[in-house]
Formats: C-alpha cells, structure tokens, sequence
C-alpha cells in the first residue's frame, strides 16, 4: 500500500535530518511508513549524543519520536509517527479544568473556613480565645496556598520540558470538590515521549519538586505565624471537648519552622492552632513527599531513574513500595502512604523505566551530585516525622 503525500514528505525530512550526523541503512519500516528502524554510525567528528540531539528536535518537529539504542555493538535508531492532535481542543480542556479547579477549591477553602470559625466560636464559649477569619478572604488565601505552589510544581516540570524540546502537555490541574480537602488532586503535565536525554530527565524530574516545596515552606510558615496560640491548659479543654486533636506526624520542614517561631514569636510553652492556609501547606508538603518517593514515574521515580539504571530502578521500586505497605501495618498515620505507594506502582511501577529517547546516555558526575543532593533534601524536608505526644 503506498504512503500518503504528508508521510512520504515527513519520513523525506527525517531522513535528511538523520543523515546530517549519521550514516544510515533503513533495516525495517511498517507499509505505511508510521514506525521506521534504522542502522546507524555517527559521521566522522560528530558527537554521538549531540547528533541524535538534532535529530530528535527535528523528529519531533516532523511529528515523529525517536529512539537510540544499541544491539549488541550496531546503533539502532527507531521512528515513530505520532498521530496529529487537536492542540486546541487541549488548551480548551486546561483552561476548563483550571477554572473548575479554582473554583472547587475556593469553595472548599471557603467551607475550611466556615468550620475552623465554628470551632473558634464553641473554643469562645470555653473561655479560650481564638480569632476568626472572613469567610471570604480566608477562601481567597486557602486558594493561593493550595494553587501556587502546585501549578508552579508543574510550570517547573513545563518550562523544563519546553527548554529541552521534550513534548508535553500544558499544565491539567484536577478538581476534586469534597473528595479532597484541598479541593483538588493536584495538576499534572503530560509527556508525549521520552526527553532526549537522561539529563533531561534528571532536570525534568527534580525542577517540579523543587519549586512546589520551596513555596509551600513559603506558604507554610506565613501562615504558621499568624496562626493563633494558646496556653496549654486551654489546648486540653479543647481537646477533652474534641475541638482539636493534636499532630501525630508532620514534615520535618514544618517541624523545624514550628520550633523557631517558638522562638522568634515567642510562642514558649504554647500550642498553635493551623489556620486553613498553614494547613493547606502542610498538607501539599506530605503530597511532595509521596511523589518523591523513589518508585515508578513518580517526580522521585524520575530522578531516580536518572540516577541509575532501569534494573536498579525497578528493584528499588519494589522495595520501597513493600517497605511502605510494612511501614503502614506498624505506624497507622503512614496507612494513606502505603495505599498510595501501591496505587503509583501498578499504575507506573510495573513497565521499565527506560530514562531518556537517547538510551545510551548516561548523566555526567557535576549533575549526579547536584540532582541527587536536592532529591536528598527535598525528601529530608517533606518526611513525616512522628511528632510525640506532649499534652
């Protein structure tokens, strides 16, 4: 069966892209000419990885993906067309989606709101003075506190992959009313194919997580030192009238944030009620650290995965999601942790994770330090640590 007009033209265009740093003989092609394999050697005085560079931007121009492999000692080189999207239907849908979301999340902030003034008035009628907040602005604060850091996590992960030509989606939050107490499950980025690079990766994986946590200590600690204190003789009247409970487990940034406002605002031998917005935060703190875990193609699967091989990969992600589901048997307050593991495993967990469109590239030292010390740091910061009992 001969090939449409546009393929032969597109299949022409790849070709002569390939054959600017590579000398090639085409091995197989399906009769339409949607999936090409070709063998491959790299053109005196051209680098390997800069060479598919250019051909994998050219690819993807064309509306063809393209990997580099190696069988046995021969380069192989294979194309696949990608069917042509509706780009504005997309767009249509993101712009839907982000209204819907900042809507259901302002309801919910809205309702936070409401029920965190109802406990401040029954706290009032104990003799425990605890301010309240206008229903309206603590809705529009609650939004900013959820939205900001969760859409800048995924613009990260966007501007990474517009820089390095690697096709994504744009940003899809997910509005998730009453489910959520956030009022959203967070936003995601689709990418459409391998990054070209296993540096690519490494930035791709890590320049979400990095932005998220970093505004959402932010957010955390605004909030955290506006948040009323109380003495704590009335924080356990509250709570013999189960008006507050205290935390059981909390990540370490918030943690650390709660023990210098003792400090600097002189909070001493006081208990912090959260606000809906320094809870919102500690809450999407919790969040980064599930998806930095080391399994599948999570955020933390992707650096991971970056860090080392496909084999080490799918070890590790065994094992950390078993070791969670354990964890969750002995400590209750990891339960949610546990599901989520297993849910992001099968979900992700089950395929290879083969890294990069370039297969053969491996991530230079300089960057193996720099992305692994921030993954170590970001998840250093977003664990939950049992906080013990001391009331």
């Amino acid at each position: 069966m001969e090939k449409p007009i546009e393929i032969r033209e597109e299949l022409a265009g790849l070709e002569a892209a390939i054959s600017e740093s590579f000398d090639f003989t085409e091995y197989t092609r399906d009769p339409q000419g949607r999936y090409v394999e070709y063998l491959v050697d790299p053109k005196p005085g051209v680098d390997l990885e800069e060479g598919f560079s250019k051909v994998y931007d050219r690819a993807v121009e064309l509306g063809y993906y393209v990997i580099l492999t190696k069988t046995g000692s021969t380069l192989v080189l294979r194309a696949f067309l990608n069917p042509r999207e509706l780009k504005n239907r997309k767009r249509t849908m993101a712009t839907a989606l982000f209204i819907a979301t900042i809507f259901s999340v302002g309801v919910t902030g809205y309702l936070q709101t409401v029920t965190y003034n109802d406990i401040a008035r029954r706290l009032h009628s104990l003799g425990v003075n605890v301010p309240l907040y206008n229903p309206a602005m603590g809705a529009l604060i609650f939004t900013a506190a959820v939205l900001i850091p969760i859409l800048a996590h995924e613009l990260g992960h966007f501007l990474v992959a517009r820089k390095t030509s690697t096709p994504a989606s744009f940003p899809l939050p997910i509005p998730a009313p009453i489910i959520s107490p956030l009022g959203t499950f967070g936003a995601i980025i689709q990418m459409r194919h391998l990054p070209k690079r296993i540096k690519d990766l490494a930035y791709l994986g890590i320049a979400g997580p990095l932005v998220g946590v970093a505004l959402a200590i932010v957010f955390f600690t605004t909030s955290y030192m506006i948040s009323p204190a109380i003495s704590l003789s009335s924080a356990r009247v509250a709570m013999s009238h189960r008006l507050l409970a205290p935390v059981q487990m909390a990540p370490l940034a918030t943690l650390i944030v709660s023990s210098v406002a003792s400090h600097l605002m002189g909070f001493g031998e006081r208990v912090v009620i959260m606000n809906p917005a320094a809870y919102a935060a500690f809450l999407i703190l919790l969040i980064h650290f599930a998806n930095l875990l080391p399994i599948g193609q999570l955020d933390g699967g992707h650096v991971f995965r970056s860090l080392t091989n496909v084999k080490v990969h799918r070890v590790i992600s065994l094992i950390s999601t078993l070791s969670l589901v354990s964890v969750s048997f002995i400590a209750y307050q990891l339960s949610w942790l546990g599901f989520f593991a297993v849910i992001a495993f099968m979900l992700t967990g089950l395929r290879p994770h083969y890294g990069s469109a370039n297969m053969l590239s491996k991530l230079k030292r300089r960057d193996k330090l720099l992305v692994g010390s921030a993954y170590i740091i970001l998840l250093i910061l977003t664990a939950p640590i049992p906080v013990p009992a001391s009331l």
